[in-house]
């Protein structure tokens, strides 16, 4: 029988062509089935011991690695660092984004990019992605076309690196401050023996005040000690005296009722004797008109004695 041979060499190719596909599909077709999400990084400080293939984690979980690290050259000597991130398919998913670049939103939202130290022995650093919207983030004032750039902000390994550049400074102001409270000791000393001697000189003033004090306010306590038994005394006579008088003054106190009330009564009496038809005042006021008749008589009387003397001897004439 014979054999086609073409025909076999046609098969075996398309079989190697079918296990050829069903391996990419299997260990790597996923990239063919999920949009590639890259990213561009740009860090202030130094990238040493970031690798290509570093990891690009979010909060601890790997998420994609470093596909690129570039420079680019300025002029007055700046240089740019531009670091590319690429995601792993299937790793990162965007939901409820709308019409916007899904990535550009969640920069917005806050998304900050940091180097973190992968090994501590090694010292392989890795790009951490999270969320700090309350930190301003660096952005490089390029062009990065269609890739987003996340903003970077210094992690921890450059605030100790910003630290031990400042710690000259901060021992030079330790030790000026140390020479500063020197002088100021110093100074303290040559200053505080004449106060030493003021002060001792015023407690001894103060403390003989004090015992000057003291016998005041006994030689007071002595006085007002008497003065209160006085006081007593006093009080106590008086007591007495209006015990004693009591009596005398109750009997001056009905005394004085009674001829209150006598008085009153002698008051109403000359009311009734000063009324306009009273008897009293009818004869008083008769006497009073014969007082004055007489009055009248013994003034003719006394105008005849003095025309004619002899009356007196001879008596009135008859005509």
């Amino acid at each position: 029988m014979a054999i086609n041979r073409p025909a076999v060499v046609g098969g075996f190719v398309i079989g190697a062509l079918a296990l050829v596909v069903v391996g990419i599909v299997f260990f790597g077709g996923a990239r063919f089935f999920y949009p590639t999400v890259r990213a561009v990084v740009f860090f202030e400080g130094s990238v040493a011991g970031l690798d290509v293939g570093a990891p690009v984690t979010f909060r601890g979980a790997r998420i994609g690695s470093v596909q690129a690290i570039a420079l680019e050259l300025r002029p007055q000597g700046r240089a740019l660092i531009p670091v590319y991130l690429e995601f792993l398919p299937g790793r990162v998913s965007f939901r409820d984004m709308g019409e916007r670049p899904p990535l550009d939103q969640i920069i917005a939202a806050g998304l900050r990019a940091q180097l973190q130290l992968q090994s501590l022995i090694t010292g392989q650093l890795r790009v951490d992605l999270d969320f700090h919207p309350e930190i301003p983030g660096y952005t490089a004032s390029i062009d990065t076309g269609d890739i987003s750039q996340v903003p970077t902000i210094p992690s921890d390994l450059d605030r100790l690196r910003q630290a031990l550049n400042e710690l000259p400074d901060v021992m030079d102001s330790a030790r000026h401050a140390l020479d500063a409270v020197g002088r100021f000791a110093t100074h303290l000393d040559s200053e505080i023996e004449p106060l030493t001697a003021e002060a001792k000189d015023s407690l001894r003033s103060f403390s003989r005040a004090m015992n000057g004090f003291e016998q005041a306010v006994s030689r007071l306590q002595t006085d007002a000690s008497h003065t209160l038994a006085g006081i007593d005394d006093l009080a106590g006579d008086a007591r007495h005296q209006v015990n004693d008088r009591g009596a005398e003054l109750s009997k001056l106190l009905r005394t004085a009722e009674e001829a209150a009330q006598k008085a009153e009564t002698l008051i109403a009496s000359l009311n009734d004797l000063m009324e306009t038809r009273s008897r009293f005042r009818g004869d008083l006021e008769a006497a009073i008109r014969d007082l004055a008749s007489t009055a009248s008589s013994l003034r003719s009387f006394a105008r005849q004695l003095e025309q004619n003397p002899s009356v007196l001897l001879r008596g009135r004439s008859e005509r």
